[in-house]
């Protein structure tokens, strides 16, 4: 497919996207009433009216969540207020059941409800950011909750995994190097950028069908993320630990380093394509629902992504961080990128509109790929099924 990047329309011709809805500015991924009224229906008892909808199950399914929790959770929520305890209290049984399945030793049984147990508390401090937002610096609490799980389920699965130390010019940085079950000398090798708000442990988990397609990746942590949650704050030009990851695995004894890669979901994208410029050791670029310009957008995005982006930038204030955010943008890095990329976006992504795509592709001087997933937002910064993952990672075999 050639990509006609003369102008907007003539762009998404050449995608076949001509007749299809897709975004054009930020905004909200729940299309419902004012707050006031939202809040209203569900004291009511229309929480399932507000909550159980197509696109909300759609969400949900390319989570990796049964799309009936919509119905469920709306059936209990009576408050905006009591989204992190209504998953919480349906994630309860399924943390006891891992601990008794233990006892047992029953792997299967613990491996099923570990995975249950992770959907719906990372859910529990998820939200669209405008309805429902978890503050960021709460979100440490979700760290707690999950790192326990994470590490079982690797266990559990005799998965091959190194947490490797990535020295900097900032510092240093802990990565999950995490290889693929079977034998190999050599692997290809994806450095692995997660979405803001995220850590390495839940990319990492999110990354199984790259690691079964026989991929090695090489899980990191953002400033203000993960174990660096309480160090410095995230700068715009952070993609200094993903390039010296890079030169971590390029030295690796079983990594092949003339196949190495970047990818990243959301602003993990973003950085993903920033280390694609900074460093020739990238062979592969894969970017799922990238921002093209974070700072530009910030100022007319929902409140939970402008507090989100203030916390992990250390803005005092908002204001400030629409100040502070006006460098995160891809203007100089995206011709400067040297490998093919691809860029995999949903066409109703309301956090990275779909525009991103086209001011992207239209800068990037190498080979460049767009892989629409029609009607989907921005959970395709997950890539942890197939639909999402899908087209990214056949044209990920074709490049490494």
């Amino acid at each position: 497919m050639t990509l006609d990047t003369s102008s907007f329309p003539a762009y998404l011709r050449s995608l076949g996207l001509e007749n299809t809805p897709v975004t054009t500015r930020g905004g909200r991924m729940i299309d419902g009433p004012p707050l006031p009224v939202f809040e209203a229906a569900l004291r009511l008892g229309f929480g399932p009216n507000l909550l159980d909808t197509p696109s909300n199950r759609s969400i949900l399914e390319n989570l990796g969540i049964a799309p009936e929790m919509a119905l469920v959770v709306g059936r209990r929520l009576r408050s905006r207020s009591q989204w992190r305890q209504v998953w919480e209290e349906l994630a309860r049984p399924h943390l006891s059941a891992v601990d008794a399945a233990l006892a047992q030793n029953d792997r299967e049984r613990v491996i099923r409800e570990i995975k249950t147990a992770l959907g719906l508390i990372n859910m529990a401090y998820g939200g669209d950011g405008y309805y429902i937002h978890t503050p960021m610096k709460e979100k440490r609490e979700s760290l707690r909750a999950t790192g326990r799980l994470y590490r079982l389920l690797r266990e559990l699965n005799d998965e091959c995994f190194e947490r490797i130390a990535i020295h900097h010019a900032r510092g240093t940085t802990t990565g999950l190097l995490h290889f693929p079950q079977h034998e190999k000398d050599r692997w290809p090798a994806l450095v692995a950028l997660h979405p803001i708000s995220g850590d390495k442990d839940n990319f990492d988990y999110a990354l199984a069908l790259f690691r079964e397609a026989g991929y090695a990746t090489l899980c990191l942590d953002l400033p203000a993320h993960g174990e660096n949650f309480d160090g410095p704050r995230l700068r715009h030009d952070d993609e200094v630990g993903a390039v010296a990851a890079l030169e971590t695995l390029a030295a690796h004894p079983n990594i092949d380093a003339q196949r190495l890669g970047v990818m990243g979901g959301s602003l993990g994208a973003y950085f993903a394509q920033r280390a694609a410029a900074a460093s020739s050791r990238a062979k592969a670029c894969l970017a799922f629902a990238s921002p093209f310009d974070a700072g530009k957008g910030l100022p007319g995005s929902v409140f939970g992504i402008q507090e989100t982006f203030a916390f992990a930038i250390g803005a005092p204030a908002l204001e400030a961080a629409f100040e502070m955010a006006k460098p995160f943008h891809l203007r100089d890095a995206a011709p400067q990128i040297r490998c093919p990329v691809a860029l995999v976006h949903g066409t109703q992504d309301h956090i990275c509109d779909f525009t991103a795509t086209y001011e992207i592709a239209r800068r990037v001087t190498s080979a460049i790929s767009v892989f629409p997933i029609i009607g989907a937002d921005h959970e395709v910064a997950q890539p942890m099924t197939g639909r999402i993952a899908g087209r990214g990672l056949e044209w990920l075999k074709e490049m490494l």
